[in-house]
């Protein structure tokens, strides 16, 4: 149950929150540039104030005419508190559970907090923690290759068994960084098979192997929802990844009660289609659906497609590792070279039977990642749930406990690098690194520590730039428009069927940077209002104009060492 604005064994709260409304509705500032600030990991410059309104009879300042949420007024000092608690109480919200905790992030100074310290399921927002773990264990540079193997071939280019193709976790090969977004090729494997054709190879008798035996870890996150992995958001995990691991459907309506049209990017016979669906007679009409099952790549489409209904759709394929194989296959017959083979799979317990023999193949051609802080930026700007994981399993595998799998030694280096931010891990718990997982559980008071640990680290800028901003770009584009918040307010959303979150930064009107963390659960038919609510959230916090705090004797979080 959540608490009351003011709860009922404190009626002293009513006369306290009006003396504090009375007294700071002078407290109005200016507006000040924003995003330099936040940048640079200081406060914004403390505007001029203004003159005080007029006293009312009895000497007082005028209390404020609008109430506390109308939207586009300037939210007085003290008056934060009771904006947030407005906020739990709000009837839509009565079924729900949520936990707002905003600091000062500059001094640490708590402004407003309604279950701070309570556990909630974060979806998304858990993004936050391993790319900050990212950024700070393997650092901004960090790069991953990705080779193809064989025995030497003859003089004629004959290569005499498998090619092999090794992914380390590179989550960028596909179409994702082409210049022109028309463009479906998916680039940087297009390279790879270009490079092996320079190289002189003109046959190969074996197969083409996909070996994804880098990393030792299960293909999905401890704690998915079953329903979720045919879609691209929860497609299986691999250190060979292509395409990010999802084929695209493009179903568009024909004459009713014809099939409809489907085509599938990139254009593949990996996946079998068996399309059942129609189109309707009317809009009315939409009974369209879509199966993929758990443990194949058969998709069925059945049911009936409104006339305006089109749609793109994006499907996770199963065995990753194979469909890039697969589709390196392709390529390689497409420039000439014969390929007499099929295509297969090596993960690590294959691999620990019978080891890559390294010492008697030759690396023909590799392709090299873009730095991690590329990876970091599509995690949080768009909430990829692959680039999250395989930056999770990263972290297993070059600081984890070696004994055990790559994702759960990623947990516990994530959990590490939480405790060297200050946070008490010990009420957290961390099953994934992207957030899907119904397991995991962060307080809000731990991801403003972590937030306000961010601004004083290394890769503070890398960190920044990649949080969507508020009416601009990622997961935010279309929120918050119009407002004080918009192209200000930068903050990693979250989102399952019954979890709204949303964490970050925002520049108030006083000039104060401030560190918020904004989670609903249990929001049930309720989704909607629950976005609302981080939206009106970050509204008030940039229409904030409390005084700028004097700074405290509270030391400054220690640089994270890298």
């Amino acid at each position: 149950m959540l608490q009351q604005p003011y709860p009922a064994s404190c009626p002293a709260s009513w006369l306290k929150a009006a003396v504090r409304l009375a007294l700071a509705a002078g407290l109005l500032w200016a507006a000040v540039p924003v995003v330099e600030a936040q940048r640079a990991g200081r406060p914004a410059a403390r505007p001029v104030q203004k003159a005080a309104p007029k006293s009312s009879p009895k000497g007082n300042p005028q209390p404020p005419s609008a109430p506390l949420t109308s939207p586009g007024k300037p939210l007085p000092a003290g008056a934060l508190q009771a904006f947030v608690e407005q906020l739990a109480a709000r009837p839509a919200l009565q079924g729900a559970r949520l936990g707002i905790h905003i600091e000062d992030a500059e001094t640490g100074e708590v402004l407003a907090d309604v279950a701070g310290e309570k556990r909630f399921l974060p979806a998304s927002n858990m993004k936050l923690v391993t790319t900050a773990a990212a950024l700070g264990v393997l650092g901004p540079d960090f790069r991953v290759r990705t080779s193809v193997y064989m025995p030497p071939p003859d003089a004629n280019g004959v290569v005499t068994g498998d090619l092999t193709l090794v992914g380390r976790g590179d989550p960028t090969i596909s179409d994702r960084y082409n210049t022109d977004k028309k463009d479906t090729r998916l680039t940087p494997l297009e390279q790879l098979a270009d490079r092996v054709a320079a190289a002189g190879i003109r046959e190969i008798t074996g197969d083409v192997v996909g070996d994804e035996s880098y990393f030792r870890a299960a293909p999905l996150g401890d704690g998915w929802g079953w329903d979720d992995l045919q879609w691209y958001y929860g497609a299986e995990v691999s250190a060979l990844s292509v395409a990010d691991n999802h084929v695209t459907l493009t179903v568009a309506p024909t004459r009713p009660g014809e099939k409809v049209a489907v085509t599938c990017t990139p254009a593949t016979d990996y996946i079998t289609l068996r399309n059942e669906a129609v189109t309707a007679a009317g809009k009315e009409t939409d009974t369209f659906g879509l199966h993929r099952g758990l443990a194949d790549n058969v998709i069925e489409l059945y049911g009936a497609l409104p006339p305006n209904g089109g749609r793109e759709l994006g499907v996770a394929v199963h065995d990753p590792a194979r469909f890039a194989a697969h589709l390196f296959r392709d390529l390689l017959v497409r420039r000439g070279i014969v390929v007499r083979g099929g295509i297969r799979r090596a993960d690590a317990n294959l691999r620990q039977r019978q080891p890559l023999a390294l010492e008697t193949l030759r690396e023909v051609a590799f392709i090299e990642s873009p730095p991690l802080a590329l990876w970091v930026r599509t995690t949080n700007k768009i909430s990829s749930n692959l680039y999250a994981e395989l930056l999770l399993r990263h972290l297993g595998k070059t600081r984890g406990t070696p004994d055990k799998d790559a994702d759960v030694a990623g947990c516990e280096v994530v959990a590490e690098f939480l405790a060297r931010a200050g946070v008490a891990v010990a009420e957290l718990k961390i099953r994934d690194g992207s957030g899907l997982s119904r397991l995991d559980n962060l307080t809000p008071g731990a991801l403003t520590a972590l937030l306000r640990f961010m601004r004083k680290h290394p890769t503070w800028d890398v960190f920044y730039d990649s949080l969507p901003v508020a009416g601009v770009d990622g997961t935010l584009r279309s929120r918050m428009k119009g407002t004080r918040a918009a192209d200000n307010l930068r903050a990693k959303t979250g989102t399952l069927d019954d979890v709204s979150a949303l964490a970050g930064y925002v520049t108030a009107a006083n000039g104060r940077v401030l560190v918020f963390s904004f989670v609903a659960n249990h929001l049930n038919t309720a989704r909607t209002a629950g976005v609302a609510a981080g939206d009106d959230l970050g509204k008030a916090m940039a229409e904030y104009t409390g005084a700028a705090a004097t700074p405290t004797k509270t030391a400054a979080v220690e640089t994270e060492k890298r």
